[in-house]
């Protein structure tokens, strides 16, 4: 690295190491002037550690003290917006990042950017079928619903079969390997059995690897994500309109190229 993006690096450890300096210039910079027991209440720090903070980010140029109040400089306010947006992408880092370590961002074409806004269902020790449950209420509630599964299981299926019964129309593409399991689990076979033949339901074969869970229920994107041994780990939501438009695009592709399902091969 340059001695110019060695000292911004420094800058920036010197800054996020420290919550207080984070919030201190988080709120000289939204407030402008602050007088120092004001910052001490805000900021939610004993005065000692408070004058400490304020000495360092003086030093440093990036606040000012005017008699006993304080304000941020333009430097300190390029780091505290600098600061702020590093710190949203890493916070939706940490967040998604159960999704995001197995989503495979080649087969479907989003920058992970879009997803900054995204939520996260998590399976825990305490709620493991999280996941699952979470996206079988979706398929519960929804008018209209497009996936690609690359698993299955009762639960969503009969969770599908409450809202086509109420008119909601089900697209849904199948892996190969699901198909096959199918046919050969009978609880899956009679889940499938049940809204097969409905009007509102297509079902189809992709002749392709499916690496997640890819679903547009209504208005939401959902990417689910599973283990090695194939068991659910966590489920995306988005909302935003690129990520849906992607999704839409990456799905009618698959379509394309579908066999039709049936329950006897």
């Amino acid at each position: 690295m340059s001695d110019r993006t060695d000292a911004a690096v420094e800058t920036l450890e010197f800054v996020t190491r420290s919550p207080s300096r984070v919030r201190i210039l988080e709120r000289l910079d939204a407030e402008g002037t602050v007088s120092r027991d004001a910052l001490s209440a805000e900021v939610g720090v004993v005065r000692t550690t408070l004058s400490r903070s304020l000495s360092a980010l003086v030093d440093r140029g990036l606040v000012r003290e005017r008699g006993n109040r304080y304000e941020i400089t333009a430097a300190g306010s390029l780091v505290a917006e600098g600061v702020a947006a590093a710190l949203e992408r890493t916070d939706a880092a940490v967040r998604l990042r159960p999704v995001l370590e197995r989503l495979d961002e080649e087969w479907l074409g989003v920058d992970p950017a879009r997803l900054i806004d995204a939520t996260v269902v998590e399976a825990t020790t305490a709620n493991p079928y999280a996941p699952v449950t979470r996206h079988a209420a979706t398929l519960a509630e929804a008018d209209r619903v497009r996936a690609v599964l690359p698993a299955t299981g009762v639960e969503p299926l009969e969770a599908s079969r409450e809202a086509i019964a109420d008119g909601a129309v089900f697209e849904v593409l199948l892996a190969e390997p699901v198909a096959e399991s199918v046919r050969a689990d009978p609880a899956l076979t009679d889940a499938f059995a049940t809204i097969l033949d409905e009007p509102s339901v297509s079902v189809g074969i992709v002749d392709e690897s499916v690496p997640f869970y890819l679903g547009v229920v209504d208005r939401t994107v959902q990417f689910g994500v599973h283990d090695d041994s194939g068991l659910p780990t966590a489920l995306l939501e988005s909302t935003d309109d690129r990520v849906r438009e992607r999704a839409l695009e990456r799905f009618d592709a698959l379509k394309r190229d579908a066999t039709s399902f049936a329950l006897e091969s």
